[in-house]
């Protein structure tokens, strides 16, 4: 089986330790809804509703450039307001938190965010207390596997032409969302 091209999770240090030890060539993108609720964590409730204003602005920003601008201009905001732990928050793992400008632009609503995931886990978590314990785990895998299968009708498909797709998984670069460089073709094999 071929690595993954792209992991999208949260802060889950288990999770990122073993993709590096089984697929050490897939790139990371890390949860931006998680990143700022890790930041707002770190300021003060009054100044969480203008945070939140000024971090959207930099998740929403249509390019790279534009995205650093708005990161240089919010740590400029940390900074005057003396909140430095918010500041070094926003900065970790920077790079992790970028690469969805590697790929298309009509696939980045689906990259900036593991929320849909595990919005199907919480669904599963509130259906599965209910139940308690079941006697044989056959059936506990049945009933995940079900409710899994059931919460998942409701997922968006991926946005863009599937051939967007076939570019990405056969390695075409693309910046700020935009295809800059078409994948290489395969170099046949002559024959013996």
């Amino acid at each position: 089986m071929a690595a993954p091209r792209l992991a999208v999770g949260d802060g889950a240090l288990g999770l990122w330790a073993a993709l590096v030890d089984v697929y050490p060539t897939t790139e990371h993108q890390r949860c931006w809804n998680h990143r700022i609720t890790n930041i707002l964590d770190r300021l003060p409730a009054r100044l969480a509703p203008e945070a939140r204003r000024r971090l959207q602005r930099i998740v929403g920003a249509t390019s790279r450039a534009a995205c650093e601008a708005a990161r240089d201009e919010v740590l400029a905001w940390f900074r005057r307001l003396d909140q430095r732990a918010a500041a070094e928050t926003l900065l970790r793992d920077w790079d992790d938190f970028t690469r969805f400008y590697d790929y298309p632009i009509e696939h980045w609503r689906h990259l900036r965010t593991s929320n849909p995931v595990e919005s199907i886990f919480a669904g599963v978590r509130l259906r599965t207390r209910v139940v308690g314990r079941t006697r044989r785990r056959d059936n506990a895998v049945y009933l995940v596997f079900k409710l899994i299968d059931r919460l998942s009708l409701n997922w968006a498909s991926l946005a863009g032409e599937p051939e967007l797709l076939r570019l990405v998984v056969e390695g075409a670069r693309f910046e700020d969302g935009i295809l800059v460089s078409p994948p290489s073709p395969e170099k046949e094999v002559p024959a013996a």
